[in-house]
């Protein structure tokens, strides 16, 4: 009688905990939420959500401010979530209202709207009064917002971020007025690009360059103080730590290429059984099986 009472209870624990963990794994990422927000200019959204839930999607109107009219399609890189931007398959957008299928991360949403009563001339010739065009050449960069057309004589500020794992220094930002470099007129700190004045149509350009591996200087710093030390006299290579990869691109005189992620986002978990439940309740079978031998043998 003991023995099928202690067989009774062992199945009502297995039973518990077999309706039970999936449940806690489960919460573990559904339902997360995430920050939103709004870098928009010449025009207001409605509604502006704060906060959207992992794998919902948003809707939203935007409508355009007096003496503003609203773009016909959004541009590259507007609508960025969890650090990646989304491609146009990834959301839709026409007149003025935006559907973003999926949320997957923090959203950022950079929407301008095009100015109203522009002149008819050329935007990049002289005397035109604008407005004029600001557009970024970009890469392993971000921009605080996207480019747009601006009035002539306005002042214009954006921050400029690396990439994770990249840094930008200042000798790799550069700026283009009516296609030909300028270096005057624009000022370059810690990340904020200053120009003074918008007097043609601009290009903004920013290339990250990897960091150094911190591990490989610690090992490079090793092997240095380890006994591998030159005699004295002789000379030390002062050749560039660049890679191979590097230098084969630098001599084939081509551009590197910023090959996106696209909208890639790892699998959550919740979705449906997570082999981790299968384990959990292996170690719970496993646990009991022992449980019964020892008492059968003891």
């Amino acid at each position: 009688m003991n023995k099928i009472r202690k067989y009774q209870i062992a199945g009502i624990i297995i039973a518990l905990c077999i309706a039970f963990v999936p449940k806690v794994f489960t919460s573990a990422d559904e339902g997360d939420a995430y920050k939103v927000s709004y870098n928009l200019t010449g025009v207001t959204v409605s509604p502006q959500e704060a906060e959207a839930t992992e794998g919902a999607s948003m809707d939203m109107t935007f409508t355009a401010n007096p003496g503003y009219t609203l773009p016909e399609e959004l541009p590259e890189g507007a609508i960025q979530i969890g650090g990646t931007y989304l491609s146009e398959s990834d959301y839709t957008y026409m007149d003025g209202d935006l559907t973003i299928n999926e949320v997957f991360g923090d959203v950022v949403i950079t929407v301008a709207g095009i100015p109203e009563g522009g002149s008819t001339e050329d935007p990049g010739s002289s005397g035109s009064g604008g407005p004029y065009s600001i557009v970024y050449d970009l890469y392993e960069v971000t921009a605080s917002k996207q480019g747009g057309n601006v009035k002539e004589g306005t002042r214009y500020s954006v921050k400029l971020k690396a990439n994770k794992g990249f840094k930008l220094n200042a000798s790799n930002v550069a700026v283009q007025v009516n296609n030909e470099y300028v270096y005057s007129g624009y000022s370059y700190n810690e990340g904020l690009l200053e120009i003074d004045s918008v007097t043609g149509d601009i290009i903004i350009e920013a290339i990250a360059v990897p960091k150094a591996s911190s591990k490989k200087q610690d090992n490079n710093k090793d092997n240095n103080t380890s006994g591998n030390k030159k005699p004295a006299g002789s000379k030390t290579s002062t050749s560039g730590s660049s890679s191979k990869s590097s230098q084969a691109l630098a001599n084939s005189g081509k551009s590197p290429s910023n090959y996106s992620t696209g909208s890639y986002r790892a699998p959550r978990t919740g979705d449906g059984m997570d082999i981790r439940y299968y384990g959990a309740l292996g170690l719970i079978f496993l646990g009991a099986g022992c449980l019964f031998a020892g008492k059968k043998f003891k």
